[in-house]
């Protein structure tokens, strides 16, 4: 008579409220080349969630993922601030803080410059990312 109750329990409790699309997130070298393989590093800023600011919902644990082909990665968000990292071979680390929102746009384009100090230890070897094929 129990497993009643508890599943009329679980079946409202799943219900409430829907599920955010994930977060895309497209990067980039500075001719709006995909980097594939390129490292995103995603951490929740609790700023304001510890005096009441209740849209800053977050995610405790960080996240580290990795693009596509095609420079993409997704992630599931929920409302809050983060601190965005995005590192790869032979480019600049790039960093950007995001405020997701319930109701804000879903997509992020970061671009990447190639960094200075390995373009002069490559001597002046063109290093772009190979194309999706």
């Amino acid at each position: 008579m129990r497993i009643i109750p508890a599943l009329a329990l679980i079946i409202a409790a799943s219900t409430v409220g829907e599920c955010a699309p994930p977060f895309m997130f497209t990067i980039t070298d500075s001719y709006s080349a995909a980097i594939r393989g390129a490292m995103v590093l995603i951490h929740w800023d609790s700023a304001g969630s510890t005096v009441g600011l209740t849209t800053n919902v977050g995610i405790k644990q960080d996240l580290v993922l990795t693009t596509d082909d095609a420079g993409n990665v997704e992630a599931e968000l929920p409302p809050g601030f983060y601190d965005i990292f995005v590192s790869a071979n032979a480019f600049t680390p790039v960093c950007r803080k995001l405020r997701v929102r319930s109701n804000s746009g879903r997509q992020l384009t970061l671009q990447m410059p190639l960094d200075p100090m390995v373009s002069t230890e490559l001597g002046g070897v063109q290093f772009r990312p190979a194309r999706q094929r």
